[in-house]
């Protein structure tokens, strides 16, 4: 049995250097709407026609298909690579280059800081000596390619390039498909009717229904962000992992909130945990006509010695940031429980689910960033 699990797509994903980030304190990616601003000097944003991004496809890298970027910069500063559709270019940077460069520039200092990591030693900003990248895989469609150059600190030129790329949805394979349709997991107290649909063929998946139906409550946010995405992996299992879905403005009396879908763990002290990083959760499997949801394992340090506690749940968390705590829609959900080896039950079954997991959305609460995006992981092993 796997026990340990650890996501090499999302490290490449998010491309950020493991640094010194407190537990209680999320990454946030992609604050788009947010940024800097000059202090009245002139700023001259430059597209360089010398520069060029080309998307080359999905290519295997390191056990894992990813997405393939080849680079050409000149410059001798460092850069970095944006990649977004044109009507969230739009939307979150008004199809302005400089709100963008201000933009992801700001976002990546923020990161940096958090992560007590130099700008420049962040994995992902690049030099000119850097020709090839791997990026997590990316959902089919048109997307805008931006090459934005910043200096050592992560403060923009504002010389850029970009390129518009085209990504290609695949056939769907038999294995692939073996996961889409309606469970129902339960832990034998606790239980959801899950539907799984496609989201990027052989790769990724949509899951609706999690802490959703009596056996939930209702689940206060826009109905865009109730699913989770889930990850086919090349073995035949369906990985949920932890990942970030929005921010939200004034979040009832929270204030600024990040919205995540986390693992739990407890501590060696007893504490219980909320894992904001990009760990696998669990992974369901199938054996013979059994299926099972696993608990994934985390690790951490204390005082050199180094623990790999099982999580024991997963679920839809808030993080105020005017509080500094995380807050939970429901206390009554599926555990993975230690004598039965961290394992829930799931079943596949006919009965539709449409009307049990429709949530019920109190508030259009105003959306801070774009939703969707992975966390920072560690290498996967088996």
């Amino acid at each position: 049995m796997k026990t340990k699990r650890y996501l090499s797509w999302l490290a490449v994903a998010a491309m950020i250097l493991a640094g010194c980030t407190p537990r209680y304190n999320p990454y946030r990616p992609g604050t788009g709407g947010h940024h800097g601003g000059h202090t009245g000097e002139e700023i001259t944003v430059t597209n360089r026609p010398d520069w060029k991004v080309k998307y080359e496809g999905r290519a295997t890298f390191d056990n894992e298909v990813l997405e393939e970027f080849l680079f050409t910069y000149t410059g001798s500063q460092y850069f970095i690579l944006s990649t977004l559709s044109r009507a969230d270019y739009e939307s979150f940077y008004q199809s302005d280059p400089q709100k963008l460069i201000e933009g992801e520039l700001k976002d990546l200092r923020t990161i940096a800081e958090n992560k007590n990591v130099a700008v420049k030693d962040m994995k992902n900003v690049f030099t000119k000596t850097d020709k090839t990248k791997y990026f997590d895989i990316m959902i089919h469609g048109s997307y805008l390619a931006f090459i934005v150059e910043c200096d050592a600190k992560g403060n923009p030129t504002y010389n850029y390039c970009v390129s518009e790329i085209e990504v290609e949805e695949e056939e769907a394979t038999p294995s692939y498909l073996n996961w889409i349709g309606v469970w129902t997991v339960s832990d034998g107290y606790v239980g959801y009717d899950i539907e799984i649909s496609a989201f990027e063929n052989n790769h990724l998946y949509r899951i609706d229904g999690w802490e959703t139906g009596p056996a939930a409550g209702a689940v206060q946010m826009n109905e865009d962000d109730d699913w989770i995405q889930g990850r086919y992996v090349s073995d035949g299992t369906l990985s949920f992992f932890i990942q970030f879905i929005a921010s939200y403005q004034d979040y009832e009396n929270l204030g600024d909130v990040d919205y995540m879908f986390v693992g739990t763990y407890v501590e060696s002290s007893g504490e219980k945990v909320d894992d904001f990083e990009g760990w696998e959760v669990a992974y369901a499997q199938s054996v013979g006509d059994e299926t099972r949801l696993i608990g994934g394992c985390t690790e951490y340090e204390v005082n050199g010695v180094t623990y790999n506690p099982h999580y024991n749940a997963m679920h839809y968390s808030l993080f105020s940031y005017k509080n500094d705590a995380w807050t939970h829609f429901h206390e009554a959900i599926p555990t993975f429980r230690e004598k039965n080896n961290y394992v829930i039950d799931m079943v596949r079954t006919k009965a539709t689910v449409e009307g049990d997991r429709t949530p019920v959305h109190t508030k259009n609460y105003l959306r801070k960033t774009q939703p969707r995006v992975h966390v920072e992981g560690r290498k996967l092993t088996r």
